[in-house]
């Protein structure tokens, strides 16, 4: 699939975008409106609902809060809608008659209520409405890799930010963005209402904030945090795969007690936060120590690198209805969530310490309080096992990344001393991201990859960390 972006440098003609609209009438509490509409002359049969999360390795059951389902036909006249037995799908009209307009709704209310990982959910409240992607637009099969048009509506008080397109202030009343594909849009937040603070900070390239808050809490700290955050991971990976970025964060009182928060999400172009009230950020004052929401944000922000733009087989195109089984969570995760500790480390300023406390706390000591049944799983195994319960069962998720963690922190203390500290996992990171531009990662050539451009052999290593452990 080639970018729109990249097309339209080559000169070839924009093809006409698949349209979504949104519309939100607080009138109508927790409840959105959605409109897809195909360009003249084209019809779908079938519209297709996600479940499963782009690296949330897991499935939702988003579909059971889509209703009022409507299609139309070329001459406007509705089409009758049949929800499948099996899976997120509706049948529109018939092969002698398809749709070229669909609507429906998401009861974002019920959602919130049903589904308890913060994480995973769109929210509303009386002054703000906050929708994942995902968890809201379906596609009409055959057209989600159509470049779309995105236009989203909301009463003249109500602000509205795109992460597709930000912009501080918000736009009021409407907003508008494009996007190359549906994973594009799936993958992106849509924020609006008079609660909601968006603040601008200058980085490696532009950067947002968008908060809602239950609680005071400073917008403009955690953007500084945001800042270094970002700015030490440009350095360290050497590009910048988007051209801004946004923070969307989320301070609640808990729904319930069974709610589910303090999980975040990585994105294309931005990360998802949901804390609790509990975990506001109360001054703008930065502590000697980095504060805990500082490694979060790198973390994160780092997964925009690897896997969004440099993945092992399985990642792209994305599986929308079922989670897909993947052998390598440990590089995804490990090496990602460890390039953020290095990058902080060596880029932001915090030091060798804090990459040591890091692994420490992160991957060795967990590790060490694993399940036997896991660590006796070679780690493509326990990868596997993750890819539908990652966060469900936590186990396995830290399992994973933290062998994964320990893994690259091992080749990194490798290579610097094979090179007598003139190379890093910095420079192999940098030749990986080049070599999984469009394309899986081949992972089985990742010590040839050290050894031409650090000169190091870390075969052993890596070979060893994918067995067992004993």
């Amino acid at each position: 699939m080639i970018p729109l972006a990249l097309l339209l440098l080559l000169g070839v003609q924009d093809p006409a975008p698949v349209r979504y609209e949104v519309i939100y009438d607080p009138a109508e509490y927790g409840r959105v409106h959605i409109e897809v509409a195909l360009p003249a002359g084209a019809t779908a049969q079938t519209l297709v609902m996600p479940r499963a999360i782009p690296m949330g390795y897991g499935e939702q059951p988003y579909d059971r809060f889509v209703g009022e389902v409507q299609a139309f036909g070329a001459d406007g006249a509705e089409l009758q809608v049949t929800r499948e037995d099996l899976g997120p799908r509706w049948r529109l009209g018939s092969k002698a008659d398809s749709a070229t307009r669909v609507r429906y709704t998401v009861d974002v209310d019920a959602l919130e209520r049903d589904v308890l990982g913060a994480s995973d959910v769109s929210k509303a409240r009386p002054d703000y409405v906050g929708l994942l992607g995902y968890s809201v637009f379906a596609y009409l099969e055959g057209w989600e890799y159509r470049p779309l048009q995105l236009t989203v509506r909301a009463p003249d008080d109500w602000p509205v930010f795109l992460t597709l397109a930000p912009r501080a202030p918000p736009a009021t009343a409407q907003a508008v963005a494009r996007a190359d594909n549906f994973y594009a849009l799936a993958d992106s937040q849509v924020v609006l209402g008079p609660g909601l603070q968006v603040v601008q900070f200058e980085a490696a390239v532009p950067l947002f904030v968008a908060q809602y808050a239950e609680k005071e809490s400073d917008a403009k700290a955690l953007g500084a945090q945001a800042v270094t955050a970002l700015n030490a991971l440009a350095e360290y990976f050497g590009s910048i795969p988007f051209l801004h970025y946004t923070v969307q964060v989320e301070f609640l009182e808990p729904r319930s007690a069974d709610h589910r928060y303090g999980f975040s999400m990585e994105h294309m172009e931005s990360c998802t936060i949901y804390f609790d009230t509990t975990r506001v950020i109360a001054s703008e004052g930065q502590p000697s120590v980095p504060p805990r929401h500082l490694y979060n944000l790198a973390h994160h922000m780092a997964h925009s690198w690897i896997p969004k733009r440099c993945a092992a087989e399985g990642y792209f195109p994305w599986t929308w209805e079922i989670a897909p089984v993947l052998d390598s969570i440990w590089f995804s995760e490990g090496w990602g969530q460890y390039a953020a500790a290095a990058a902080l480390a060596e880029e932001g300023g915090l030091g060798g310490d804090f990459r040591e406390t890091l692994v420490n706390n992160r991957f060795r000591i967990p590790l060490q309080s694993s399940p036997p049944f896991l660590n006796n799983m070679d780690l493509v195994h326990v990868s596997r096992v993750a890819s539908t319960r990652y966060s469900e069962d936590f186990r396995t998720g830290r399992n994973v990344f933290a062998r994964g963690g320990l893994m690259a922190y091992e080749i990194d203390e490798a290579i610097r001393a094979g090179s007598e500290g003139r190379k890093s996992l910095r420079d192999l990171l940098r030749r990986l991201m080049t070599e999984g531009q469009g394309k899986d990662l081949d992972l089985d050539r990742v010590p040839d990859w050290c050894r031409e451009e650090t000169g190091v052999d870390v075969g052993e290593i890596f070979k060893r960390w994918l067995l067992p452990m004993r």
